[in-house]
């Protein structure tokens, strides 16, 4: 499953010039409210993602969760995180054709990059 996803995305960015693929390493966390079976699928994926872009010439950077959302609620910095893209004119450029729950997702992919570009990450 993983190794055919990852296939998937190397064949959707086929003809882009290799870059830097950003993933949100998974920490478990005792205690915490996210199910440790779905983070480590979830690092899995990553992890094939990384390896099949890896051997075409991108480059991957992981980054924590903590390290780029701080302690900022999500619904702040999802909002936050659509008026920086609103404010760019990049709206078109974020791919909502999904449910509300895998909205929140995609926005959180746009924060992790916002964060990796050098822009300010919200953490207040």
């Amino acid at each position: 499953m993983w190794a055919g996803f990852a296939v998937g995305v190397r064949d959707a960015v086929s003809g882009v010039e290799p870059g830097v693929v950003l993933t949100e390493t998974m920490k478990v966390y005792v205690g915490g409210k996210a199910d440790p079976d779905d983070l480590l699928e979830l690092q899995g994926v990553a992890g094939a993602v990384v390896g099949v872009l890896g051997s075409v010439g991108w480059q991957a950077k992981g980054v924590l969760a903590r390290e780029w959302n701080g302690t900022v609620p999500s619904e702040i910095r999802r909002e936050r995180t659509k008026a920086w893209v609103e404010a760019r004119g990049w709206v078109s450029r974020v791919d909502l054709k999904t449910t509300a729950r895998f909205q929140q997702d995609v926005w959180s992919a746009v924060g992790i990059g916002r964060y990796f570009m050098g822009l300010t990450a919200d953490r207040s």
